[in-house]
């Protein structure tokens, strides 16, 4: 099940960052158990101008909004992955530079050696996005690549499975079944299964030249029974018209047992080879997930800043934190911080959905879900 985090930043009281974290932890954690709480540790980034810092706002909600998906895909991906290999430690193995992913949320630690603080910051968000847009591509072709093995095993097995009706007879029809002479053949022969009696009490009459007692089951399923019978050669068009007018279906059939081992040896590599797609797949998104999270979490990190300076103004002057709401609190708790930060919300803030689709808060806030 996913946790859902907020990213907040919240105006200081009195100037002071202490301050400001102090009333936090006091108003929803102590006085009413209602999250969680943890510093958001935010390096000293570029600000550049007003008008990149209002374009740079718009561009990183889309951002954000990808990277998400892109690590939400490879989550699900191994979810599942793990739920089908009866992995219930699954959860446990999604981690992020060693650690789990939540605690790379709550501890975070901006990546200076990668992203430089003092780099332009749409550049340094261009770099996040490439980087996740190479992983998501990648994702594509391998899932793509995985469904098309899936695809064509399950062409196979259909083949080899379903119905007597329309199923494979090859292996199911041994040689010793058949009787192949010059004169003589051997018919498959499906037969509902609420028929048999009638196809017992009839078969040697459909046609002249049926050899009599020579039709043996030789399988059956929730539909059909598989017959074979011996006849002459000759009269093989007359008794399949005749079995037709009695629902009885002849299955036209060679044995090649060369063919049957070619497909059986196809459908074996098949497995195989879905088996180690799958077992690959699995690790690449493992290892993918951590880096696609920290960029997500470099992104909104990003995102946080600039929305921060756009509602505070500069020098920067806000507290960041990441907050982990207990269940069925949310309300309550975005009641207790309008009413304790609200007040430093700019003179532009509305209290409606803002222009990015989202809803508006009078303090900075978006949501992240692991």
């Amino acid at each position: 099940m996913d946790t859902t985090f907020w990213l907040v930043a919240l105006p200081l009281e009195g100037g002071s960052a202490e301050n400001t974290w102090n009333t936090l932890q006091q108003k929803t954690s102590r006085e009413n158990d209602l999250s969680a709480n943890f510093k958001f540790n935010l390096p000293e980034l570029r600000v550049g101008t007003l008008d990149t810092l209002l374009a740079l706002s718009d561009d990183l909600v889309k951002v954000s909004s990808l990277v998400a998906g892109t690590t939400q895909k490879i989550r699900r991906h191994i979810m599942e992955s793990g739920s089908a290999e009866g992995d219930n430690e699954v959860n446990a193995e999604l981690v992020v530079d060693g650690i789990s992913a939540e605690r790379f949320l709550t501890a975070f630690t901006w990546d200076e050696a990668k992203h430089p603080a003092r780099r332009p910051l749409r550049e340094t968000m261009e770099r996040l996005q490439e980087s996740v847009a190479k992983i998501e591509d990648d994702f594509r072709v391998k899932t793509g690549d995985l469904a098309s093995a899936k695809t064509q095993l399950g062409a196979l097995s259909r083949k080899a499975a379903g119905s007597l009706a329309t199923r494979d007879l090859g292996e199911i029809v041994q040689d010793s079944d058949l009787v192949n002479t010059e004169n003589l053949t051997t018919l498959c022969v499906a037969v509902p299964k609420y028929n048999q009696k009638e196809w017992l009490d009839t078969y040697e009459t459909l046609a002249q030249f049926v050899v009599p007692r020579s039709s043996k089951l030789i399988n059956e399923d929730c539909e059909y029974a598989l017959y074979t019978v011996t006849l002459f050669r000759r009269v093989v068009d007359a008794f399949n018209t005749a079995a037709r007018e009695n629902s009885f279906q002849v299955r036209e059939f060679s044995l090649d047992a060369e063919a049957v081992q070619a497909k059986i040896a196809e459908r074996n590599d098949l497995e195989r080879d879905i088996k180690e797609r799958r077992t690959s797949m699995y690790q690449w998104c493992q290892t993918s997930y951590g880096e696609v999270f920290g960029a997500w979490v470099h992104v909104c990190a990003i995102r946080l800043f600039v929305e921060s300076i756009l509602r505070y103004g500069l020098p920067p002057s806000f507290q960041a934190c990441v907050m982990k709401p207990q269940k069925r609190s949310e309300k309550k708790l975005r009641g207790i911080l309008a009413n304790t930060f609200g007040q430093g919300a700019s003179s532009h803030w509305s209290n409606s959905d803002d222009d990015k689709g989202e809803e508006a808060f009078p303090y900075v806030s978006f949501s992240i879900e692991i």
